[in-house]
């Protein structure tokens, strides 16, 4: 009797795992996505990074990577560019209450707007020159807020990782 039950729950277990395998509804296919190019700091951390600037450096380089996202390396190389965005500083003191404002030109340069991400690999970085002897001792708090503007046809810009805030810190 009891060979019998063992038989019947073996038998019950086996069809009832294979009806799993059937549940083609919630799969994704990640080998058709395309790439998106995409900030990985912002993906894994936050929108904002601190840059701590002292006041009587010359130049400080903070780099911002930029990753293309996608099942597999890139076969070709994909140029993608930043660009200050005003506009994104704004929504984000809006939905936050906060109230950075835009470092002055003077104490900031972005190097390299357009940078290539290599075919076979999936970062480039761009480079935030910093100048903490231009950055105001009064006023702020400063940030710099850079998106990804420009993409190839065959990449997407993620909706939620384009944008980094790099706050400015300045020391003494």
């Amino acid at each position: 009797m009891k060979k019998i039950f063992n038989i019947i729950v073996a038998a019950s277990l086996a069809v009832g795992l294979t009806s799993c395998l059937k549940d083609d509804e919630h799969f994704v296919d990640f080998a058709s996505a395309g790439y998106v190019a995409e900030i990985p700091y912002v993906a894994n951390r936050s929108i904002l990074k601190t840059v701590t600037v002292s006041a009587a450096s010359s130049s400080l380089v903070a780099p911002v990577d930029i990753n293309i996202a996608s099942p597999n390396p890139p076969t070709q190389d994909v140029p993608v560019t930043v660009a200050i965005d005003q506009a994104a500083l704004t929504a984000y003191n809006t939905a936050n209450k906060t109230s950075y404002t835009l470092l002055p030109a003077a104490a900031f340069q972005l190097t390299n707007p357009m940078v290539t991400v290599a075919a076979g690999q999936r970062i480039a970085t761009v480079n935030v020159n910093f100048i903490g002897t231009q950055i105001p001792a009064t006023g702020g708090p400063y940030a710099v807020p850079l998106s990804i503007t420009t993409v190839p046809s065959n990449v997407v810009i993620s909706a939620n990782y384009h944008t980094q805030i790099l706050v400015v810190s300045r020391a003494k």
